[in-house]
Order: structure tokens, then C-alpha cells, then sequence
């Protein structure tokens, strides 16, 4: 059962600002599971710092496993494990990422972020195609030790209509 993980890579910064590449071809034995069929890149512009995103994911046969990247600036990143068959169903995983940072998030898993800088910049591939009769989500305030982590920040968040409630969840 694949499990999510950190992956560190080189970050370039000079006097005209940061180059980080995100590698798509991964020899690494240990990332045999991000050797996948990435379909689709996504870029989240969040020019708000404690801009809310998620907690999303796709049921079925859309199912999609992540890799994230944050370009620029910094988000606490949490995921969770929605496998009913898993040891960890439920458990809640949370990361700081910054630019030298990958975040591998296995299919079963819902996922979110806020931002703790404006102008943050985060990259995600993605390896099923999107479907929005498979879209769920699930309310932060629903999750005991989110609503303790961001409580803080409730007051400033932006965050979108569809993210205040949950969907397609159990």
C-alpha cells in the first residue's frame, strides 16, 4: 500500500531569482511509484497568504495520486487517508513545503493547502484525468486536528464556496 512521502531536490538562486526544476524522470529504486503516466500539470497562483485549497480528491475509477511542488513562497500541506481498508484510515499527515520540496500524495488520499506566504505559487501533477462526478471533498472544520492547526487562521483565510463543505465523503 503506497504511502505518501517527502522528496528533496536542488533548488538554483541567484541575483535574477529561483530556478526549481521538477524532475519527471525518477531512476530512484525507492520512487518506483512516481514512475507513473503524469496526464496533467496544474498551477495554483495564491497571491493571499492563508489561502485555503482543498481537502480534495476523486473516487473510482478517477482516483488520482499527486505530486506537489510549491515554486514560490510556502504552504502547509496536509493529506488524508480516505482507504477504509487501510491501518491509517483517517490519519492526518501535514508538511511544510517550500521550493526544494516534492510532496508524493498516493491515490486515497484527500489532500489540501494553505499558503503562510502571499504570493505563493504551488505545481501539482496529477496521473488520472479530472471528473467532476468524482470530485470529493471534506470540510477542514470536520477534521478535529485541522480545525485545531488552522483555527488560528480562520479569521484571514480565503477560501472558495465549494470548499465549505463536504462531498462524496462518508
Amino acid at each position: 500500500m503506497e504511502q505518501p512521502y517527502l522528496i528533496e531536490n536542488k533548488v538554483f538562486e541567484d541575483n535574477r531569482g529561483v530556478f526549481a526544476p521538477l524532475p519527471l524522470n525518477y531512476d530512484n529504486s525507492d520512487n518506483s511509484e512516481l514512475q507513473k503516466n503524469w496526464v496533467q500539470s496544474n498551477v495554483s497562483f495564491n497571491p493571499n497568504q492563508y489561502t485555503l485549497r482543498g481537502l480534495h480528491f476523486q473516487i473510482g475509477d478517477k482516483a488520482q495520486s499527486k505530486l506537489i511542488k510549491v515554486i514560490t513562497g510556502r504552504i502547509m500541506d496536509f493529506i488524508i487517508d480516505i482507504r477504509s481498508e487501510s491501518p491509517d484510515y483517517m490519519k492526518l499527515y501535514t508538511f511544510i513545503m517550500v521550493p526544494n520540496l516534492e510532496l508524493f500524495v498516493p491515490k486515497g488520499f484527500a489532500h489540501g493547502f494553505i499558503t503562510t506566504e502571499p504570493n505563493t505559487i504551488v505545481q501539482y501533477l496529477v496521473d488520472n484525468d479530472y471528473s467532476p462526478e468524482s470530485e470529493g471533498s471534506i470540510y477542514w472544520k470536520e477534521v478535529d486536528e485541522l480545525r485545531v492547526l488552522l483555527g488560528e487562521y480562520e479569521s484571514d483565510m480565503t477560501i472558495s464556496e465549494k470548499d465549505f463543505y463536504t462531498k462524496n465523503f462518508n
